[in-house]
């Protein structure tokens, strides 16, 4: 809205009456009026310009020296060396501080693996505690048995949880946690006795047993019932026979270490999987390519066992058992005297030779209802792989060595041979 009451009251701010408008004549009427002090703008302008300008000795030189620029750049220089060295000091102090915290990250790895067992030896040790034995002693008892590997932390562990201990002996596994051991060690003593024994190839069950008995490993009757009654899990027991004794030719003659009266299962269980692993699967194809069961192999091979004492005339005995039972017609009767001995426990006698008992090979066709003994892997392998011969009869020396024949004829020469042998021997 237009100010009408100011053109009403001020006539001369219409600029239509003289040649000027009036801004410019109120700028005209500015730049006369003085100002601080009385000094016109335009002097103050011109005496501050002058105040500005700089005061300059004639003498002084405007030259100067190049020499500052090298110098400004060899402090910039400076400067980059000095980033430089920052960038590797902090490069230097990372690499530290993680290199110290992978150091204290495999320490807590190997403490909590050493505290908690995850990953330890499957390993076992028997330890002996005295009375009063001290937390200090018992950790390095159990580090010179292999158990734990940093007493130290043992130690530390048994402070913190207040473990205590009982004397007496402890059978101990590596994989055990310490909470485990220390628990363990807290206990009645756990220690069983053992017993190394050695079960010689060719016995019989019952001189097993005798064998285990005078160890102290199991008693008779438990022993004998395990052997007759116990439903053991094993594949090759399926069609084992009317055998005298149940397991005879399978409890594998081998060194066992044995845990003094311990459960007979558990005893005859150990025979029973080591001829598990010993028949391997190589020797089950081979059977079946013979046409044979894994009880037949076994039972010839408990004769071969109690015949052969040679390793070199295994498989040559083993030839003369299948040349006679490929020859029934021939040779019904395979008349291995081991058969009979089986019977009597003893050397068989003339006498002995027409006991009415499918043992009796003289008396009884093929083979016999069972194994007559164990036999090792020697003379497994030999049943499994005969020599290719033509013997049918074969007789023993004295030094345990056989003269092999092919006819009877040359089987009495051998006899009469062996026992000229025997009359040297004894006058000499």
């Amino acid at each position: 809205m237009a100010n009408h009451d100011y053109e009403k009251n001020h006539p001369e701010a219409d600029n239509t009456s003289s040649g000027y408008s009036r801004p410019e004549r109120e700028y005209e009427e500015y730049e006369r009026r003085p100002r601080r002090n009385g000094e016109p703008d335009e002097d103050r302008l011109r005496r501050e310009r002058e105040a500005e300008q700089p005061n300059y000795d004639p003498d002084d030189s405007l030259e100067f020296s190049m020499q500052e620029l090298p110098r400004r750049r060899r402090r910039r220089r400076r400067r980059h060396r000095d980033a430089g060295h920052g960038c590797l000091v902090g490069v230097m102090y990372t690499a530290f501080v993680l290199g110290v915290s992978m150091f204290l990250a495999a320490l807590v790895i190997i403490a909590a693996n050493e505290v908690f067992a995850f990953v330890k030896p499957d390993r076992t040790a028997v330890i002996e505690l005295e009375e009063n034995v001290t937390t200090e002693e018992v950790a390095d008892i159990l580090k010179e048995a292999g158990i734990i590997e940093y007493p130290s932390l043992f130690r530390l562990y048994c402070t913190v949880s207040g473990a205590t201990f009982k004397s007496g002996k402890y059978e101990i596994n590596a994989n055990l946690d310490y909470s485990a051991i220390a628990r363990t060690l807290r206990r009645t003593s756990t220690y069983k006795e053992t017993v190394r024994v050695t079960i010689p190839e060719g016995y019989t069950a019952a001189q097993i047993v005798d064998t285990l008995v005078e160890n102290g490993v199991a008693s008779e009757e438990d022993l004998y019932d395990a052997i007759e009654n116990y439903d053991f899990d094993y594949d090759f027991l399926d069609g084992i026979g009317d055998s005298k004794i149940r397991l005879e030719g399978y409890l594998f003659p081998d060194t066992y270490e044995f845990y003094v009266n311990d459960s007979a299962p558990n005893v005859i269980a150990k025979f029973l999987t080591n001829f598990e692993n010993k028949f391997t699967e190589k020797l089950h194809e081979r059977a079946e390519e013979l046409g044979l069961t894994v009880n037949e192999v076994v039972t010839i091979a408990s004769m071969v066992e109690r015949e052969a004492r040679r390793d070199d005339e295994r498989a040559v005995v083993a030839s003369v058992i299948y040349n006679r039972l490929a020859n029934p017609d021939t040779f019904p009767r395979l008349q291995i005297d081991a058969t009979v001995q089986y019977l009597v426990g003893r050397a068989p006698t003339a006498d002995d030779l027409s006991i009415d008992d499918p043992y009796n090979t003289y008396l009884y066709d093929g083979l016999p209802p069972g194994p007559i003994a164990n036999p090792g892997i020697a003379s497994l392998e030999a049943v499994l792989y005969p020599a290719e011969t033509s013997y049918y009869y074969y007789v023993a020396r004295s030094d345990g060595s056989h003269i092999f024949s092919e006819t009877l004829e040359e089987h009495n020469a051998a006899i009469a041979e062996v026992n000229a042998a025997a009359e040297e021997n004894s006058e000499g």
